[in-house]
């Protein structure tokens, strides 16, 4: 099991957008994955868990990844949290 934290770089933070660029990623992955924010959970293959943690811009979350794929998922996950999200989408 690996875990690491990530800060939050979308201005907005975890909205339905962020939490379905995250869903995208992780269901690329057999490894299961659970983001943890202000004392809750959620697994970061749900859209609707992952929005509902709200986790603000700039606040840190503590990512958890479990399976044989686990040290690309972190790798990913951590660079789509704290880098690729402070930009939109192309097409956004």
């Amino acid at each position: 099991m690996k875990r690491v934290t990530a800060t939050v770089s979308d201005p907005v933070g975890f909205h339905l957008r962020a939490a379905g660029r995250i869903v995208r990623l992780t269901k690329g992955f057999s490894a299961e994955v659970t983001i943890r924010y202000n004392g809750r959970a959620a697994n970061a293959k749900s859209i609707m868990g992952l929005a509902s943690l709200a986790a603000e811009f700039g606040s840190e979350v503590v990512i958890e990844v479990t399976g044989p794929d686990e040290d690309e998922a972190v790798t990913k996950l951590v660079h789509l949290i704290e880098i690729e999200l402070a930009t939109p989408e192309s097409g956004e």
